[in-house]
């Protein structure tokens, strides 16, 4: 996908959600009939994200917000934006608008450390210099140049066979600042008995080497290495992921949710990450609006 096919894909995705919402406003008028509606919900407790970036602290999780909206067409998930292209019962294929999640470890209030959202082929990369062990220590995190949120756009396809999903994006940056690629695929179970609610999900996350030069890798110079540079190659990483939810009433739910993440070996060979795995746990209460 070319930036060209990107921007086509913006313009005709923005058309289609003006479209979906005024076609669902002239239903209150005109006698359609309402084919979605906004849900709000807010997660109260306790948890954290590891952070592999050195000397950047864990990510405290204490308040999480969940917005979502489901239209004919035109859905939202927290930050995810999408718009239904083609839907049996068991397939769907839609464009999809959502942001990249690498910059979290960067950045502690960035608006992906309030969203419970989540890579195994992998290229070395190239390195120029001592040990990456040696220069954890004379790296300036200060001094590092500031990675930023991207927003990443493409194609989402939805199938569901019984109790599993199977879940495939491929994805292009078009925010202009790596240009890169992600493919992310997941498979979950769903499990029902009663008030309880269980997925459990496995998948990867195929990130190019613009995507990881941007956020791991090492410029000349770069937090004060002097001539040091560090360029990884492309990389897969694995993703595991166990949900519980017990609705307790119309208004309030129970959750627990952890994930595992096994990071490519050119994110864990890079100077200015010191962990191989990222975890993400969280054990609250959830009110619904």
């Amino acid at each position: 996908m070319n930036r060209y096919l990107i921007r086509s894909l913006l313009f005709v995705l923005g058309c289609c959600s003006l479209l979906s919402s005024a076609t669902e406003c002239e239903g209150g008028a005109g006698g359609c009939v309402e084919v979605g509606k906004w849900q709000l919900a807010v997660a109260l407790g306790v948890g954290v994200r590891t952070n592999p970036v050195i000397n950047n602290d864990d990510i405290p999780l204490y308040v999480i917000p969940q917005l979502s909206y489901n239209g004919e067409r035109f859905f939202l998930q927290n930050l995810d934006l999408g718009y239904i292209l083609l839907e049996d019962d068991s397939h769907q294929l839609s464009l999809l608008l959502t942001p990249s999640y690498d910059q979290v470890f960067f950045r502690r209030w960035d608006v992906n450390n309030f969203v419970l959202s989540e890579n195994l082929l992998s290229d070395p990369g190239i390195t120029f210099g001592p040990s990456t062990e040696a220069y954890h220590k004379l790296i300036d995190t200060d001094q590092l140049r500031k990675r930023r949120m991207a927003g990443l756009a493409g194609f989402e396809y939805n199938l569901n066979v019984g109790q599993f999903d199977l879940q495939l994006h491929l994805l292009q940056e078009f925010t202009g600042y790596h240009d890169g690629q992600e493919v992310r695929m997941s498979l979950a179970r769903h499990i029902a008995a009663g008030k309880h609610h269980w997925t459990l999900s496995g998948g990867a996350i195929w990130q190019s080497h613009d995507v990881l030069d941007y956020y791991y890798g090492i410029r000349n110079g770069e937090g004060g290495t002097l001539g040091y540079r560090y360029r990884p190659g492309s990389g897969v990483s694995g993703v595991a992921r166990l949900d519980w939810n017990y609705r307790v009433n119309d208004s309030w739910s129970l959750t627990f949710t952890t994930a595992y993440r096994q990071l490519a070996s050119g994110i864990r060979r890079s100077p200015i990450v010191n962990d191989d795995k990222v975890i993400t746990s969280f054990i609250g209460g959830v009110y619904h609006f």
